[in-house]
This record gives C-alpha cells, sequence and structure tokens, in this order.
C-alpha cells in the first residue's frame, strides 16, 4: 500500500511538467537517475543581526517534485545537480499527496 492516494500519484509528473523551472538529476543511493523536471525556489531574507546592527542575508532552497519519480531519496545521503553543479540533500518533506519538498544545502 502507498502512503498517498492514486490519484495523487498520477498528478505529480504532471504538475512538475507543468509548472518546472529546472530539470535535475537525481543520484539515490550512489546510482544517477534521469532527468526530471522539478520546480526550484529560492527564498532570499535580510535581517539585522542584533549585536553589530549589520543586515545578515539568509537563502533557503526548496525544491519540488513528482514523489513518483525519486523513490527511495533519503535526506543527508543523496544529492542533485542542477545546472551541472551538485547540492546534497539535507532535509525532505512528504506532502502525503503528489509531491516532494527538498531542502538543498549549498549556494544555487
Amino acid at each position: 500500500m502507498t502512503p498517498r492516494p492514486a490519484m495523487f500519484e498520477r498528478m505529480g509528473p504532471k504538475f512538475a511538467k507543468a509548472f518546472g523551472n529546472a530539470d535535475a538529476v537525481f543520484t539515490v543511493d550512489g546510482v544517477a537517475r534521469p532527468a526530471v523536471r522539478v520546480i526550484l525556489r529560492v527564498w532570499r531574507e535580510i535581517d539585522l543581526a542584533e549585536e553589530q546592527e549589520q543586515a545578515v542575508e539568509g537563502t533557503t532552497h526548496l525544491l519540488a517534485v513528482s514523489a513518483s519519480t525519486v523513490p527511495g531519496l533519503a535526506s543527508q545521503r543523496d544529492s542533485v545537480a542542477i545546472g551541472g553543479v551538485t547540492y546534497q540533500v539535507i532535509n525532505i518533506d512528504d506532502d502525503a499527496r503528489a509531491m516532494l519538498r527538498i531542502s538543498l544545502a549549498g549556494d544555487i
């Protein structure tokens, strides 16, 4: 039994195809998979450091991918290449419907 209804499993690849803005190659347990369409989001936040009153910028990279295209993906073990640059997968959040939200390490 899968953790998500079959209706949502079929929606994932279609959603990524319609809204995807990047192609990514996942390496799962040391094996590179074929390229898949993903949705890449980058948030930049600027805040003041309290002690020195200097602006500090933080960047968050979030990748959304159809859960059915990367079975077995694991945090802290696997990686993803976007535009020829490889990034470590640091966290995976499964929405239990169609998509995985993946946090990446490094600056894109």
